[in-house]
């Protein structure tokens, strides 16, 4: 259901034992920064950019701080960069936010604000150099959109990455927030399971700026997630048998998948019938496609395509089972 990039690196730099706001620190934002400063991290960004397109983690690791360089282990280069290239790569980024913290003592912690309405964050950043600024940069796709954070801080007169962050902005076009709010439309006209599942992408993306950056709305959307989850164990129980079906097919998840553009119910099942045996197996998904509705309310209502996909050994993590797949245009 999920098309997203894990989180590979996060280099801890809150202390315990700071106090927020004990300085007397600055903090200016986006157009009020120091021209100059801003600049400067223009500049850098797009260097950044560029190197990450071209997946070249040596060029990159010159820009980093020696404490990020010794934190890094294999999967950075080996993992990170090369997701975050498909997803940037060809295509141009737009600044999302930027804050330059000037005049910090060492071991502050910064809370950041921003955003407006609904999408009104937070974020924590801990200093330990007078001087930091954050780039949150936005790139990708209508498929997928990530946040590249930079934390940069100026040391010895020059400025250096400390810290870096890459995770999903929106899937979809939609950001988690946007999520949540065409999920509580789905839940209102009852469709349970693509409620469920759209909710799995805001998920996916809900923390974009790393693991100290917070919706104000993350309350509230656990609260729903919650009643959503009692409502749709309450009303569906996978895995569901079609008894009524002689092959006695089994639902054992659905999830969304990625098809011509856009995300899209897939259905997943195990059946007894061979999987190459295509004669019999289509025949048996005629039949569960007309059952479907039935028990997943409103998933012929709110997708123009539903995928199924049929199993005769399940996927555990650890196999690579033959499965067939299918595809029915509802809408």
């Amino acid at each position: 259901m999920k098309k997203c990039l894990t989180l590979l690196v996060f280099i801890l730099l809150l202390s315990q034992s700071c106090t927020s706001g004990a300085g007397k620190e600055q903090v200016t934002q986006n157009d009020k920064i120091d021209p100059k400063v801003k600049a400067t991290i223009e500049a850098l960004n797009g260097e950044v950019y560029t190197i990450m397109c071209e997946n070249n983690y040596e060029k990159l690791s010159q820009m980093f701080t020696d404490t990020l360089v010794s934190s890094l282990g294999p999967d950075f280069a080996g993992k990170f960069m090369p997701n975050m290239q498909k997803v940037m790569k060809d295509r141009k980024y737009r600044i999302f936010d930027e804050f330059y913290i000037s005049h910090a003592k060492y071991g502050d912690t910064i809370a950041l604000a921003s955003g407006r309405g609904d999408k009104e964050y937070t974020m924590k950043v801990t200093t330990p150099v007078p001087e930091t600024y954050i780039a949150m940069l936005i790139a990708g796709d209508s498929i997928n959109e990530v946040m590249l954070t930079l934390v940069y801080i100026n040391t010895k007169g020059k400025w250096k990455i400390n810290n870096l962050y890459g995770e999903n902005y929106s899937l979809g076009r939609r950001n988690a927030i946007e999520q949540y709010h065409q999920a509580q439309s789905l839940e209102k006209s009852g469709y349970l399971t693509d409620a469920e599942a759209t909710m799995g992408l805001a998920k996916d993306c809900m923390i974009p700026g790393g693991r100290s950056f917070q919706y104000k709305k993350q309350t509230e959307i656990n609260t729903f997630v919650d009643t959503l989850i009692k409502l749709t164990d309450d009303k569906y129980t996978l895995p569901y048998t079609f008894n009524e079906i002689k092959t006695k097919p089994k639902v054992v998840d659905v999830r969304y998948q990625v098809y011509q553009g856009a995300f899209v119910p897939m259905v997943m099942y195990q059946s007894t019938v061979n999987v190459a045996d295509t004669v019999a197996l289509k025949q048996e998904n005629d039949l569960i496609r007309k059952s479907t509705p039935t028990l997943l309310y409103g998933i012929d209502k709110a997708n123009k395509t539903i995928l199924y996909r049929v199993y005769n050994e399940l996927p555990n993590g650890n196999n690579n089972p033959r499965y067939y797949g299918y595809i029915q245009q509802v809408m």
